[in-house]
């Protein structure tokens, strides 16, 4: 396993897109029940001030009105997400860079989650509620996950004989990389970036990363720079980095 440094230094952060919020790439987050909205108002925001264009939200209806002044930027869409997307929300899907799905769920039911991804082709970000369904999405479509090592152990139960690693990251990083055949990450005390047969280690995030709602804020950083046209694999490195920055200068003030 190599340091993290070494990914970060083979894929240099692209140059900042210039021109209007058109050429920044899109991103559409779903989530938002009525007893967690806030985890996507922090994965929009997030989003939008890592640099993409433009951000939009399907919410529970309870919740649209409270996130829509949360951000004003943000165009918000209410959907109670227990069921297929609905009509005003698909020219969004089909339009999207990047399509986030989780955020603020528990649990998500499967067919919701499979039917929004077969409306579109954006890259999928499943997170929360949605990361059951990621093996199984991950066979038609390019999906990127960043689970801790808990959601990870559910997703790839490790054999017998590694009963003791449930919390290893880089155990769980290459079983769920390997399963899903995509880049993923495991983010817990250490953060492992595994794909193929080769993965890369972060030992250095500050303390203060271990609070509510940082994983969402660190969604937002990953569909962002997805949508800024950062490939998957750099894209996760990038977010690991750039999201132990910022914490670590949180932490400093």
């Amino acid at each position: 396993m190599r340091p993290l440094q070494d990914l970060l230094d083979a894929h240099p952060l692209p140059d900042a897109a210039t021109g209007g919020k058109h050429d920044k790439g899109s991103v559409v987050v779903i989530g938002g029940p009525p007893t967690c909205p806030g985890a996507v108002i922090l994965t929009v925001t997030a989003a939008l001030r890592i640099g993409a264009g433009r951000v939009r939200a399907a919410v529970d209806p309870a919740a649209a009105i409270g996130v829509a002044i949360a951000v004003p930027e943000l165009a918000v869409f209410p959907w109670n997400q227990k069921a297929s997307p609905p009509p005003d929300v698909l020219p969004h899907l089909q339009s999207a860079d990047v399509v986030v799905i989780g955020p603020g769920h528990v649990h998500l039911d499967d067919p919701v989650v499979r039917s929004t991804a077969e409306r579109t082709r954006a890259i999928l970000v499943l997170d929360a509620g949605a990361l059951g369904s990621a093996i199984a999405v991950a066979r038609s479509h390019r999906v990127v996950i960043a689970p801790n090592p808990t959601e990870a152990a559910r997703l790839v139960p490790l054999d017998d004989d590694d009963a003791d690693d449930t919390r290893d990251e880089e155990a769980l990083a290459r079983a769920l990389s390997a399963a899903m055949g995509q880049p993923v990450a495991v983010r817990g005390p250490s953060s492992v970036i595994a794909f193929e047969n080769d993965a890369w280690h972060y030992r250095d995030a500050p303390l203060g990363l271990g609070t509510p709602g940082s994983g969402d804020v660190f969604v937002g950083v990953l569909a962002g720079l997805l949508a800024g046209g950062c490939p998957p694999l750099p894209a996760l490195a990038w977010a690991v980095q750039l999201h132990a920055d910022a914490g670590r200068r949180l932490s400093e003030t």
